[in-house]
């Protein structure tokens, strides 16, 4: 290599310096220095440092886990402020700040139909309801998408935060179990009346047992909610701890949500368990084949049509028959399929705002189907902007080009878990703590939607002035489409 001058200018007669360039997706890139440097470590994305978390982010990560398992209620006023929102209202504002600056990374598809969907839920909310009713609520509801979700969108920038994350969760969940098992058989909530010696806490849910044994509902308000929760993280604790540092997590950790999964006696929880379980076996079975999701998805389509013409039942009546406990639980989310979706379509475009939807007599408040209550309380445009948010996300880290086993397989475990949670929501509805985790974690793998830092280079014009539609497309690529 050539000396160079005192000033920094090249010597005469040596080599210009040349752009690193690299190939992503058939076209070749021009990559920054920071993307340039992180090409060359493997599993992690460009432009982020290897593992690296910082203390201070450390930190903030594990309070905001520690608060999605503390029961306590706090009030200001006549506001209800649980420990999991009171943190996302502090920490909101920085955080959409460091975004907003660019600090963050580049924002994403995902970013801003996420920050949509919040938009449109926080402006419905105001315009449907009286200004004295709509502010809390309205409030709840954007804290609870954005402020969730921008936490973990910039908490959350590499593979060593994401591990932190998910192990944290799964240590949690741990430490919770022998609790767990003893509500099982006993019926009691020890962790509740724990927490109401000391301050105001969630109400004790008792539902009939089920197969003998009662439904454990642990630090959260409802079965559901718990088990819900600990079925997100299977398939990260199968997936994303490889080597012998991650054996404890896995050997321990797997069966450990599994079990916690199962003291719910949750329909939903165990149809999202089971639907990863399917895809883990169909993955390993099939590791050979190339176009093995293909297959399935052409697999998938050919029998709902199947189902469609060879069954005088719906292929929604068919998944809720065999998704439940019982013909009275399927007959129960029938009933809330057609009279849920009939009160959607009565306000298509802003939904109606609350949960009071027309229904008979004899049927329960709840609507067990966390989609159509998106599309109830926010209209068909606020139900599209959040699927479409989970769905951008799956496809970008499905198409990721990662070429590290490490790398791939984590991937791999988050995809599982995004695509059961959405199945197995049509079952189950998600609020409070289970809903915030939900979109934390969609926060908290969007690094691994974003493929380098790079922009595309075309053939380069005589006056080096871009050209509109290279531009435009650029623009689009990073985004995520």
């Amino acid at each position: 290599m050539k000396p160079q001058p005192s000033d920094g200018r090249p010597l005469r007669g040596a080599a210009p310096a040349r752009p690193v360039v690299a190939v992503r997706h058939g076209r070749l890139v021009r990559l920054s220095a920071p993307a340039a440097a992180a090409a060359s470590i493997k599993a992690e994305p460009p432009g982020v440092p290897a593992q690296v978390v910082a203390p201070s982010t450390r930190a903030a990560i594990l309070l905001f886990i520690c608060v999605l398992f503390v029961p306590s209620v706090f009030f200001l006023g006549p506001i209800a402020l649980p420990p999991a929102l009171l943190y996302l209202a502090i920490g909101f504002l920085p955080l959409l700040t460091s975004w907003l600056s660019g600090r963050a990374g580049p924002r994403t598809a995902t970013d801003l139909l996420v920050l949509g969907f919040a938009s449109w839920a926080f402006l419905t909310r105001l315009l449907l309801l009286d200004i004295g009713n709509a502010l809390e609520p309205a409030g709840v509801v954007l804290l609870q998408t954005a402020g969730a979700y921008f936490t973990g969108r910039v908490l959350v920038r590499n593979a060593g935060a994401t591990r932190l994350v998910f192990a944290s969760a799964m240590i949690g969940v741990a430490v919770l179990l022998p609790v767990l098992l003893w509500e099982s058989v006993t019926g009691s909530k020890p962790l509740l009346d724990l927490a109401a010696l000391f301050s105001s806490t969630l109400l004790p849910t008792h539902m009939d047992p089920r197969w003998g044994f009662h439904r454990a509902q642990g630090v959260f308000e409802h079965p559901i909610l718990l088990g819900m929760f600990a079925a997100t993280l299977v398939s990260a604790a199968v997936f994303m701890f490889p080597g012998r540092q991650g054996r404890l997590m896995r050997w321990f950790g797997t069966p450990a949500v599994i079990l916690a999964a199962m003291t719910s006696l949750s329909t939903g929880a165990l149809l999202s368990m089971n639907i990863q379980f399917g895809l883990m076996l169909w993955n390993a079975i099939l590791r050979t084949v190339q176009k093995r999701w293909t297959i399935l998805i052409s697999l998938v389509i050919a029998l709902y049509i199947a189902a469609d013409l060879l069954s005088d039942r719906t292929p929604f009546h068919l998944f809720v028959d065999y998704a439940t406990f019982s013909a009275q639980s399927s007959y129960n989310r029938i009933l809330i399929w057609q009279f849920g979706s009939a009160a959607v379509m009565d306000s298509p475009l802003l939904g109606h705002g609350t949960d009071d939807w027309e229904r008979p007599a004899f049927m329960h408040a709840s609507m067990d189907n966390f989609w159509l209550v998106i599309a109830y309380r926010y209209g068909l445009p606020g139900l599209i902007l959040l699927a479409a948010a989970f769905v951008v996300s799956i496809w970008r880290i499905a198409h990721h080009p990662e070429t590290d086993v490490e790398g791939r397989d984590m991937r791999r475990g988050v995809i599982f878990s995004l695509v059961a949670t959405m199945i197995a929501a049509v079952s189950v509805h998600l609020w409070n703590n289970s809903y915030i985790w939900l979109m934390f974690a969609l926060g908290t793998v969007s690094w691994m939607t974003r493929t380098d830092d790079g922009e595309p280079i075309g053939p380069t014009p005589m006056n080096s002035e871009p050209q509109p539609s290279q531009d435009r497309h650029a623009r689009l690529r990073r985004l995520g489409f």
